[in-house]
């Protein structure tokens, strides 16, 4: 009898040592660096939503300036402009505003994040500098009208270059996060029907 209860008390113990030696020891390195690993990502993917949210805001307000432009100034140079008025630089401004405090908004994330938005605002930085030009030609003397028109074309189309890099950062960093393609892409133009083919939207979102 007394042989079976040792038997029985060392199978226990031996269970007891067994059941603390599997069980996760949350205190180790490796499990404190698994749990710091996953709230980053979670925040990264926290600050990707508000930076997507913020540029799909911003893409809209810079998409009807760029629509505005167009008509003053024709990425067609083959098309005949259609002068825009002071009223309509205002109106430009205030979306470039709105667009902006948007992006501002969004906290400060990774490099590769902070690098997404300060292209997304430089864009709209360079589209405030476009409209600027223009409000200068509406006053300027004709012969500076060419000076002023090229320098509204040049600055706009680095904007949309920059806006394009922002754009193409972000749908990475989304993919790269787990998440679905973002795109906010624009054309010169505004028009989404002339952003390429495979940097628009898909149907199914």
């Amino acid at each position: 009898m007394a042989a079976v209860l040792i038997a029985v008390t060392g199978a226990l113990v031996s269970g007891r040592t067994g059941l603390t030696h599997d069980a996760p020891d949350t205190t180790s390195i490796e499990a404190v660096a698994d749990k710091l690993a996953e709230g980053q990502a979670r925040e990264r993917t926290a600050i990707n939503a508000d930076l997507a949210a913020a540029a799909e805001e911003a893409q809209e307000h810079l998409a009807g300036v760029l629509r505005g432009l167009a008509s003053a100034v024709p990425v067609d140079t083959g098309k005949s402009a259609q002068p825009a008025r002071s009223g309509d630089v205002d109106q430009w401004n205030e979306g470039l505003a709105l667009a902006a405090s948007a992006l501002e908004a969004v906290p400060e994330g990774t490099s590769e994040q902070t690098v997404t938005r300060a292209a997304f605002l430089g864009a709209a930085n360079l589209l405030q500098s476009a409209a600027a030009s223009y409000h200068h030609l509406l006053d300027a003397p004709a012969d500076q009208h060419g000076l002023l028109t090229a320098a509204v074309a040049d600055q706009r189309e680095a904007a949309v270059h920059l806006w394009q890099a922002g754009a193409a950062q972000l749908d990475t960093l989304t993919v790269e996060a787990g998440g679905e393609h973002i795109h906010v892409f624009l054309a010169p133009d505004g028009d989404p029907a002339a952003v390429p083919q495979e940097f628009q939207e898909p149907e199914s979102h």
